[in-house]
């Protein structure tokens, strides 16, 4: 009705004025973008020689990292995964390192995989103002934020923070910036030493009159923290040397106690500095090829300055101090040194061409999900846990193929504890809770693609449904808690036939090379613990399961065959639904592997019955319902979505389910415990940013 009156009030002023020409309407002002920058990195750096507490004042460390960036109408989003590589003197579970008086031994070096989630809202854009711009000030934000931290370094170490606070974003000279953040920090953290003594073992748990956490979690206080980082380009060189730019960072965090009721106060944590006051950087895409690829490459060097890691003192802290005297490894410096590689350019400012002629990044992709597996297993452990999923994706596509970025965290219930809990000890009993927390798992993907059409300029890859041919690429990571301490590194190459689908589908079948490497605590020579390879902690001590007559593997890695693989992506839209049921959309993938032996290599040996079986990781079929298309419309089509699917895993990770003798998947009477097969529908919700 207001429409129609208003339409019947121009009309009449129309008729009163005949011969006045109506006004010309006010264009409509541009629309903001809701995306002004999209940045994705992968890095590779080496550190000579860093601390690990309680395990090794120097250590060698190789870290791979992705780091997501995007600015938006309101603020930012900064997401990064790293994974840490450390040498043998910081040893996975159960094994420990020098720093608390044992040699350096064989035990393989552990990793740590950590996730970091930072987002702001800023307040200029949020009351749509400047006030909040004051000179150097560019603006305050809210900001807030969550990491996650899961190590199978000795004592199965897992962390969770949350920050929140504001930030002040300041201008510096060259197109440079500094943040500063005052925040409140609070943290929770896992470590198998804070345990129950009768699964820990007298060697490290706690002593009276102190008390050990039932369930080995510590909850911190509250504490306060700043962080601080900077950036700017050395735009005072001459233009020939104006390749260089120099950033920093600081983390600061307050003391926040010993984590638990009646704990020994030498735990207590003070305030702990991790600093990089200088980088130096290289702009080599720049260098080579030109200002349009400015930072599509950079190649850096850092000195960092690391006092009382994670908080501890290194003065009284039993992890920093060994007989009596610190044990150098709560306390760091050092030069280190990377290469970061840029997946997707800004948005506006992606290169308009490549250095072949064609578009540079036609598309940038990233989604993160929450979902929830009702009845997953852990082979092993139990036929049925529930596991919470946090995943985030990356896909890009580039003048001459795809990248995907894929990485998820997990969180089982106590059905799956973390080490030092172990069925090797009945502790659990299998399939049920035990006096550990439930384990963190990471695993991460990536896979690359190299189109024949593209990289030959050419159409002859492209006939009837196919699409494309391409080289594909890519390498697996898997890390846990779990007391076998696997910790899976795999590579993939191949092809990939890419065919096209109605209703905007696709299918890609990959047939590929696969080789994988990995670990296991009961890969390790019986009687370990007492050799000079390392102290294998628990209660009673681990003293290996082998059967008589095998060697086992002095490092405990174990290093599979190569075989094959094949996997095989699908999905599409239900376009043949009505107009106003086009929310929905189906998907599915299928990897499989084939046996891969038992892992022993060189003159090491292992019971022919960990020999692995063909695995099938299967997901028939995944509906998803566009959340923001059907409530917002089709310009935000895809971003936020919540799906259901049906998982059915046979095999898990190469375990053979139908083997009687597996010490694995099958109890000591030969009966299978079901936990090397998996299958649960599950649901979870997706956001793109």
């Amino acid at each position: 009705m207001t429409c129609l009156a208003a339409a019947a009030d121009q009309s009449a002023d129309v008729r009163k004025e005949p011969t006045k020409a109506p006004l010309a309407k006010k264009a409509p002002a541009p629309e903001k973008p809701f995306f002004f920058i999209n940045d994705n990195r992968i890095t590779v750096a080496n550190f000579p020689s860093v601390a690990v507490p309680s395990f090794s004042a120097k250590s060698n460390l190789i870290t791979t990292a992705f780091t997501h960036f995007d600015a938006w109408a309101y603020g930012t989003n900064t997401f990064s995964l790293l994974r840490n590589q450390w040498d043998h003197s910081a040893p996975m579970t159960p094994c420990v390192g020098p720093a608390i008086g044992f040699p350096v031994g064989q035990c393989a070096g552990a990793t740590q995989n950590i996730a970091s989630l930072r987002s702001t809202l800023g307040w200029n854009e949020l009351f749509g103002t400047n006030a909040f711009s004051a000179g150097p000030l560019t603006n305050i934000s809210f900001l807030g934020g969550a990491d996650v931290m899961v190590s199978n370094v000795g004592a199965a170490v897992s962390q969770t923070a949350v920050v929140a606070g504001l930030q002040f974003g300041f201008a510096l000279p060259y197109k440079g910036y500094l943040n500063i953040s005052p925040l409140y920090f609070q943290r929770w953290q896992y470590n198998s030493i804070f345990g129950d003594p009768s699964v820990v073992g007298a060697v490290f748990a706690p002593r009276p009159p102190y008390s050990f956490l039932p369930d080995g979690i510590a909850k911190f206080d509250p504490t306060w923290g700043v962080d601080l980082n900077y950036y700017m380009d050395l735009g005072f060189l001459p233009p020939s040397l104006q390749y260089f730019a120099i950033s920093g960072r600081a983390v600061v965090r307050g003391a926040d106690g010993t984590g638990g009721y009646n704990r020994n106060p030498a735990y207590d944590h003070v305030v702990g500095y991790a600093l990089e006051p200088i980088r130096l950087t290289l702009d080599a895409g720049k260098l080579f090829w030109g200002p349009q690829y400015a930072h599509l490459v950079d190649v850096w060097a850092a000195w960092r300055y690391d006092r009382n890691i994670t908080g501890f003192n290194p003065s009284v802290d039993p992890n920093c101090v060994t007989n009596k005297v610190p044990n150098g490894s709560c306390n760091d410096s050092g030069i280190y040194y990377g290469m970061t590689m840029k997946l997707g350019a800004e948005i506006p400012g992606t290169p308009s061409t490549s250095a072949f002629g064609l578009p540079f990044v036609k598309s940038v992709d990233n989604m993160l999900t929450v979902g929830v597996l009702p009845n997953a297993t852990s082979p092993g452990a139990t036929d049925k846990t529930i596991k919470q999923v946090y995943a985030f994706t990356h896909n890009d596509v580039w003048s001459y193929g795809t990248n995907q970025v894929y990485a998820e965290l997990l969180k089982s219930d106590g059905r799956d504890p973390a080490a030092p809990c172990s069925q090797a000890y009945n502790k659990p009993v299998f399939g049920q809770n035990g006096p550990c927390m439930g384990e963190y798992e990471m695993n991460a993907k990536l896979r690359s693609t190299f189109g024949f059409n593209e990289v030959f300029n050419t159409t002859a890859f492209r006939a009837g449904p196919l699409r494309n041919v391409s080289l594909e690429l890519g390498g697996d990571f898997r890390s846990t808690q779990l007391y076998s301490s696997p910790d899976r590194k795999a590579i993939v190459a191949g092809l990939q036939f890419a065919f096209d689908l109605p209703y905007k589908g696709y299918l890609n079948v990959a047939p590929l090379y696969y080789q994988e490497w990995n670990h296991s605590t009961f890969a390790y020579p019986n009687n370990v613990g007492n050799s000079p390879f390392g102290l294998v902690f628990g209660s009673p001590r681990y003293v290996g399961l082998l059967p008589a007559g095998f060697t086992g593997t002095v490092d405990g890695n174990l290093h599979y065959r190569p075989t094959w693989a094949l996997e095989i992506d699908y999905g599409g839209e239900l376009g043949f639904l009505p107009e106003n049921l086009r929310y929905f959309s189906w998907s599915g993938h299928a990897g499989i592997y084939g046996a891969k032996g038992n892992g022993a290599y060189g003159g090491y040996t292992l019971p022919s019955s960990w020999n692995t079986a063909t695995e099938y990781n299967l997901e028939p079929i995944r509906l998803t319902f566009d959340v923001s298309k059907a409530v917002w419309g089709p310009k935000y089509s895809h971003f936020l979505e919540t799906f259901v699917a049906y998982r059915y895993w046979k095999n898990k990770y190469g375990f053979d389910g139908s083997n009687p003798a597996s010490p694995v998947c099958s109890f000591a009477n030969g009966a299978s415990n079901n936990s090397c097969t998996e299958q649960t529908v599950y649901a979870g919700i997706t956001s793109k940013f």
